[in-house]
């Protein structure tokens, strides 16, 4: 029988401010800059929403008062 043990070292590190710069500057020349206008992307899915909710809301009542009659 083989028994296999597996850890896991917890080893944290430390940098200086000046190294954490270099290193930011690093990460940011990798990353892609968000879209400004990123915003412009949730008015449809907002006006769809509210227009959605609204007929949904519309038919329940006209469903309500059929059923009443």
């Amino acid at each position: 029988m083989k028994i296999y043990c597996i850890t896991w070292k917890d080893e944290r590190w430390s940098a200086d401010k000046e190294s954490l710069k270099a290193i930011n500057k690093m990460i940011n020349k990798n990353t892609k800059p968000k879209n400004k206008f990123q915003f412009l992307l949730l008015v449809p899915y907002i006006l769809g929403s509210v227009y959605y909710g609204a007929i949904s809301f519309v038919k329940w009542i006209i469903n309500k008062l059929k059923r009443n009659k």
